[in-house]
C-alpha cells in the first residue's frame, strides 16, 4: 500500500467473494449477462438512473445486493460520483433500491464507513396499472376522452 495507509476491511471475517460469487447470473459465449424486467423502462426513470440501477443489477446477480463504491459505480455509468450519488438517491427514493451504510473498525480503533451495501427490491407497482387485474386504470379525465365526454 502506498503511503503506510491501510484501509478497513469491510467484513469481520476479511472475506472477500469471487466475481462469480457476486452475481453473475449467466454466461453466454463466454461473456457475463444479467436479467432484468422489461418493465423498468415503464417507469420514467432518467438515462442515469437507469445506468445505475442495471449496474448494481449487473453485480447482484442473483443475490439482490452489492456493495460497489460511489467511485465504481460512477466510473462504470461514466459519470461523476455526484451524479451517480444522485442516480442511488433517486432510485432509492422511488422505491428500487434500499441503501445501507456498512462500517468497519480499523486497526487503530476508529469505526469508518465502508462501501454502502445495496438491496435489490422488487420492482414497485407500475404507474396506472391496477395491480390485481392487470389493466391500465384510467383518471376521470381520460376517462371523459374515451366516452366522449358523456356523461356515464
Amino acid at each position: 500500500m502506498r503511503g503506510g495507509r491501510r484501509r478497513a476491511k469491510c467484513s469481520a471475517s476479511g472475506y472477500q467473494p469471487t466475481d462469480d460469487e457476486r452475481g453473475t447470473t449467466m454466461s453466454i459465449l463466454g461473456e457475463r449477462y444479467f436479467k432484468t424486467s422489461n418493465a423498468i423502462y415503464s417507469y420514467g426513470l432518467g438515462c442515469r438512473e437507469l445506468a445505475v440501477y442495471g449496474y448494481l443489477r449487473s453485480r447482484a446477480g442473483s443475490k439482490d445486493y452489492c456493495w460497489p463504491s460511489m467511485q465504481t459505480i460512477a466510473a462504470a455509468c461514466g459519470c461523476s460520483s455526484t451524479t451517480a450519488r444522485k442516480a442511488v438517491d433517486e432510485l432509492e427514493r422511488r422505491g428500487f433500491i434500499r441503501r445501507v451504510p456498512t462500517y468497519a473498525t480499523d486497526r487503530k480503533g476508529r469505526r469508518r464507513q465502508c462501501n454502502n451495501t445495496y438491496y435489490l427490491l422488487d420492482l414497485p407497482p407500475l404507474p396506472g396499472v391496477d395491480d390485481e387485474e392487470g389493466q391500465m386504470r384510467m383518471t376521470g379525465e381520460e376517462a371523459d376522452e374515451e366516452t366522449g365526454g358523456a356523461a356515464t
